[in-house]
């Protein structure tokens, strides 16, 4: 609608269509159906051949040594417990101090 005029149409539809361009990959080639392609060599870097070297554990720090990079060390402190369970005899019953217990009866000679 054209405002004090009259309405005009316009036939938009030979702008509507599809692009159903495919993608195929041959060898480091990246292609379009209808046309160009992208070398992708440029964009692969397999050069990273680090090894895992150096490596040393003091107290509760591991040290992962990294061939031509930076070591990384990891506390192991939080993995460290204590079972500091104490035994008791109380005739011939052997119990440990947080539950559990053994009758040695039948071991005595």
């Amino acid at each position: 609608d054209i405002e004090n005029g009259s309405s005009a149409n316009v036939d938009l539809s030979a702008l509507v269509g599809t692009d159903d361009q495919g993608l195929s990959l041959s060898g480091n080639t990246l292609t379009l159906e209808d046309g160009g392609s992208v070398d992708l060599t440029p964009y692969l870097d397999n050069t990273d051949d680090q090894n895992i070297s150096g490596s040393s554990l003091v107290g509760t720090d591991l040290t992962i040594g990294i061939e031509n990079g930076t070591s990384e060390t990891i506390d192991l402190s939080s993995l460290v417990g204590t079972d500091d369970q104490g035994l008791s005899l109380s005739g011939n019953t052997l119990t440990l101090e947080d539950g559990g217990s053994v009758d040695l009866t039948p071991y005595l000679d």
